[in-house]
């Protein structure tokens, strides 16, 4: 089924415009965690929006322990189809104000007064409810598609074994 299936889809291409191979053959794949990390920070552009113990913008969600709560083929397909699973209270909305500004982000406060919403840049806005014409849940994600075409196919492997090693850190035990 799955050969059969595959001749129908088109993978994705990566930055080299080469087309990246099946989750299944991604998943198999182990990379190096230190290119991973420094990708991670820098070229993928993922501290743009997440933070990682202190480290990046908090737009998304924060990333420090995902390794212990997503499966490799989960941060795969999280990053090549960001849409496939919106976390919960990071969905995007737009809004349109009365002056015709159209604002996206995720909402972080919904008051009777006012609207609070977080950009792709971090940036924090208090929208009064009075300015407001519409505002509406999108169903796509903030975080952008095709993240992939940014990095070869031996980056984005270096990037998910980087992000399975963020696991919750052991307390320091007192010595006896």
């Amino acid at each position: 089924i799955r050969k059969k299936v595959s001749n129908y889809l088109d993978l994705p291409k990566d930055s080299q415009n080469e087309t990246l191979p099946t989750l299944l053959q991604l998943v198999e794949r182990r990379g190096d965690v230190e290119r991973g990390k420094t990708l991670f920070n820098a070229a993928a552009t993922c501290a743009k929006c997440h933070v990682v113990r202190g480290n990046g913008k908090a737009v998304g969600p924060e990333l420090s322990e995902i390794g212990d709560k997503l499966s490799r083929e989960a941060m795969f397909v999280s990053i090549l189809d960001p849409n496939a699973g919106i976390s919960h209270n990071y969905e995007t909305y737009s809004v349109l104000l009365e002056d015709g500004v159209t604002l996206q982000g995720v909402k972080i406060s919904d008051t009777p007064s006012a609207v609070t919403i977080k950009d792709t840049e971090a940036i924090v806005r208090v929208l009064p409810r009075d300015q407001i014409e519409t505002i509406k849940k999108q169903t796509t994600s903030l975080m952008p598609a095709d993240l992939q075409k940014v990095l070869t196919t031996e980056q984005l492997v270096d990037v998910v074994e980087y992000m399975t090693t963020l696991k919750k850190e052991a307390a320091a035990t007192a010595p006896n």
